[in-house]
């Protein structure tokens, strides 16, 4: 009688356990919530409502698109400026010394930003210290040399990114070599620059300093092109 009362007990206790086991493990659904709570899936299409400024209005900066873009993301984060406020802060170096040396635009804007004198272009490392005029060098976010997703990704967390490109957003064939007192840089006469605004599944959108709100442009292309242009990128948090 004793055995069988103690095999009873045995019995009954397999089944609570069991039915506690049942109970308390995550079901294949729960699994799934709590993994897509962990990622959260990219955004098929944003676009960034970024104020547009043309380079060409009065007063022109006509060498001025560096400028102008960073104008545009300063805007965007509430700076009350102009693109001539932030021109006057941007120190410049000749286009050519005596010589024969070329300016070097990672050192400051080459030549005459305003166009009444030849002018060039300036890259990112200049332009990062421009804007540290305006707000907190901590805001700023120098992405060069990363991959394009981390444009992407400053967009998707609503920050629209300061870019390097060419006036058709696609590589140019007549990039040349200078020679310049702080070394050699790649340039071309075709560059450009744009603020990333937004993607969808079929094209990025960039506010062009021509006057031009959510140009549509191919993505493979532009991806080449700023690559060629070494992959600069800028944004504000």
């Amino acid at each position: 009688m004793r055995k069988k009362m103690l095999l009873k007990r045995s019995l009954l206790i397999i089944i609570i356990v069991c039915t506690l086991s049942v109970r308390l493990a995550p079901s294949e659904n729960a699994s799934v919530l709590i993994n897509e709570a962990i990622v959260p899936e990219t955004p098929k299409e944003v676009l960034l409502d970024v104020p547009l400024l043309n380079q060409m209005d009065y007063p022109i900066l006509y060498n001025g698109c560096e400028v102008t873009s960073l104008t545009m993301i300063l805007q965007y984060n509430n700076v009350d400026v102009s693109k001539n406020d932030v021109a006057a802060w941007l120190p410049s170096v000749p286009i050519i010394y005596e010589n024969g040396l070329r300016g070097n635009p990672n050192d400051a804007f080459v030549g005459d930003i305003t166009g009444y004198d030849y002018g060039f272009s300036v890259y990112h490392g200049p332009i990062v210290a421009l804007a540290a005029n305006f707000v907190s060098f901590d805001r700023i976010k120098d992405i060069t040399g990363s991959s394009f997703d981390a444009v992407l990704d400053a967009v998707n967390n609503g920050y629209p990114v300061w870019t390097i490109t060419s006036t058709s957003y696609a590589p140019v064939d007549d990039m040349e070599v200078w020679q310049t007192p702080t070394g050699e840089v790649n340039v071309s006469y075709n560059e450009h620059s744009v603020v990333v605004v937004g993607y969808d599944d079929n094209y990025f959108y960039v506010n062009d300093p021509y006057g031009i709100k959510n140009q549509p442009v191919d993505k493979s292309s532009f991806i080449a092109s700023w690559e060629q242009f070494g992959s600069q990128a800028i944004y504000i948090e």
